[in-house]
């Protein structure tokens, strides 16, 4: 087969993003990039069957095209909403889910607005440090985790995050300390085991702490088998080959190729429908056309099928079925007046007119009160 691509422009508070979708066939995979101002921000994968039919992965390739395409528009439309409003709680939730499609600019303003309205949640100050973190504000970001955790000094992903920003300014103890207390509330903390082998690395390299380095070929060993045992599918090549420097003590080959996988990772998201969904029904409903909840009920049923036992998903799946009658309802309210319009004296649709109008009521009380 060959090479695929769709591209579309997103418009929004007058910032332009594009979003680029490329089957690549020799890796049966179809990746769709968010672009912002010629920098790559994010990108999804979705892999596919090498023996399915040419009809059905060209389908595959627009539907994630659209998919992402829709996400993001609503998101942006969402924010132009919230910024006449003064809602913490929904400018924290919007700017939870720009950071996972990695708008950091974009969900640092929502953050610092909802903290300027008065939230006091460390998962603020999570998203906020985060955010500058990865524009490489390590100062600010340090702050950011620091005040986090004096709100929730036992949350181990600020702890991991913390330490994450000390490893990026080359404090390695520090950054080992908060690693092991992240570890120490979460002993299934895969991300801190491989940035805490990271840590004691980097710490034989800049001579930071003599302490750190002793007995660390068999502790570094242990900890890097732990990540293996808990992601096994790191268990590849270029991790056997960390695992094997680290045998030998070549730890600034342990930490070039640990740094690399990190790397390689980054920049692909996590999805986050559940909380995206709540916030596009409860503040842009009106632009949901049929098509985009659809592909949303199409997309929740696949992540069902993935994870049968996972009872939000059963929720968003109930929530977008009344968003998709809200929408009918809303529909046929319309063809009753219209029918009226053409004829003023048509008591059949005059009398459906106002029994749907009870409906329409109902069915938009309803969806209001399942998003609350």
């Amino acid at each position: 087969m060959q090479s695929y691509e769709l591209s579309s422009e997103i418009l929004a508070k007058g910032h332009k993003y594009y979003v680029q979708t490329t089957l690549i066939s020799s890796q049966n995979r179809v990746v769709t990039s968010l672009f912002h101002e010629g920098n790559l921000l994010s990108k999804q994968v979705e892999s596919y069957d090498p023996l399915s039919s040419s009809e059905a992965v060209l389908s595959l390739a627009r539907r994630c095209h659209e998919e992402r395409k829709s996400r993001i528009s609503s998101l942006l439309e969402v924010s132009t909403k919230l910024s006449k409003m003064e809602d913490a709680r929904a400018h924290l939730k919007l700017g939870e889910a720009l950071y996972h499609q990695y708008l950091l600019k974009e969900a640092m303003a929502e953050v610092v607005r909802a903290i300027k309205l008065g939230v006091k949640d460390s998962t603020a100050f999570s998203i906020l440090g985060n955010c500058l973190l990865d524009l490489g504000d390590h100062d600010r970001a340090l702050r950011a985790f620091q005040h986090g955790l004096e709100i929730s000094p036992k949350y181990p992903d600020l702890h991991n995050d913390l330490g994450r920003t000390y490893l990026g300014l080359k404090r390695c103890r520090n950054a080992v300390n908060e690693f092991e207390k992240a570890i120490d509330l979460n002993k299934y903390y895969v991300e801190a085991y491989m940035n805490l082998a990271m840590a004691l690395c980097l710490n034989v390299i800049e001579k930071d702490d003599f302490e750190l380095s002793k007995e660390l070929p068999s502790r570094l060993v242990k900890i890097l088998q732990m990540v293996v045992q808990l992601k096994p599918s790191l268990d590849v090549a270029e991790f056997n080959e960390a695992l094997a420097a680290a045998k030998d003590g070549q730890y600034d080959k342990v930490w070039e190729i640990l740094s690399k996988i990190q790397e390689e990772s980054s920049k692909f998201i996590t999805d986050n429908l559940s909380l995206d969904l709540y916030l596009i029904l409860k503040f842009d409903s009106e632009n949901l056309t049929e098509e985009d909840i659809d592909r949303y009920i199409d997309k929740t049923q696949r992540a069902l099928e993935a994870n049968p036992n996972f009872a939000d998903l059963r929720n968003d799946l109930g929530v977008l079925y009344t968003a998709k009658c809200k929408l009918f309802i809303d529909k046929a309210n319309l063809s009753f007046k219209e029918a009226l319009k053409i004829n003023k004296d048509f008591k059949k649709a005059e009398k459906n007119l106002k029994l749907s109008e009870n409906d329409r009521q109902g069915i938009h009380l309803l969806l209001r009160a399942l998003l609350d």
